[in-house]
């Protein structure tokens, strides 16, 4: 008998659909992503709505995105990349106050910064070939990010003065010295990635607020690209004299 309630169980266990986890991200120690980044108070994930396939409709669940994500696509873990992460973070629950991020209703602008742009691509869904992606280098550490179905808009930005002084001495001698063709010792390079640990850590454990300003933009129209426009000096041709 014991035998004959065993088999109906599992069969009632193969007829019931088994529901998907909420898609945690892996936000464990690894080798290129310390224990100190792993713990960090401003490591938190977001949660993201996509579509379920190509032609599909909105999935069921979410999944997470957490910094550690980006370490692995972008290659490694940068001042950059953790500035982008906090920054974009903090700007996307603004516009999701429910705490997911639809990735199908977003817009970013962002200068040319390989951190930048790869965690702005990633964290939002937008992409340059679909045109919700703009870069534009009169940017410096900021973003400005839109949905899409309100027009709602934030820009948010690093506060003066927090970047250290020596770090960023010493990043802006070796580009210099590199764009030259001037060769960088070893020991330049391992100060410099001491440098940079200390500085990840400064964004990762210091409150947002005290080193982001977070500003709503009203009113702000999107232009993935304005190179391109009528002429300007013939707009007053046939006024009269």
């Amino acid at each position: 008998m014991k035998r004959i309630w065993a088999a109906i169980l599992i069969l009632l266990l193969c007829t019931v659909p088994v529901l998907a986890g909420e898609g945690a991200t892996d936000n464990s120690p690894d080798w290129f992503f310390p224990k100190w980044a792993a713990e960090a108070p401003n490591n938190r994930p977001i949660k993201v709505l996509d579509t379920e396939a190509p032609l599909g409709r909105y999935a069921l669940k979410t999944k997470e995105i957490g910094l550690k994500d980006l370490a692995r696509i972008h290659g490694h873990l940068c001042d950059g990349l953790a500035f982008a992460f906090v920054a974009l973070r903090q700007a996307l629950l603004k516009l999701f106050p429910d705490g997911v991020v639809d990735r199908t209703d977003i817009r970013v602008v962002t200068r040319n910064s390989p951190c930048f742009v790869d965690a702005a691509t990633m964290m939002t869904g937008a992409r340059i070939n679909f045109m919700t992606v703009r870069v534009d280098n009169s940017l410096g550490w900021e973003f400005i990010v839109q949905r899409i179905s309100t027009g709602e808009t934030y820009r948010v930005r690093l506060k003066s003065g927090f970047i250290p002084e020596d770090f960023k001495k010493m990043e802006e001698d070796i580009r210099a010295r590199r764009r030259k063709g001037l060769p960088v010792s070893a020991k330049e390079i391992d100060h410099y990635e001491e440098l940079l640990s200390a500085f990840i850590r400064k964004i990762l454990y210091t409150p947002p607020e005290r080193f982001l300003i977070l500003e709503r933009l009203l009113h702000y129209e999107f232009h993935f690209l304005d190179l391109f426009g009528p002429r300007g000096d013939v707009i007053n041709k046939n006024m009269p004299r």
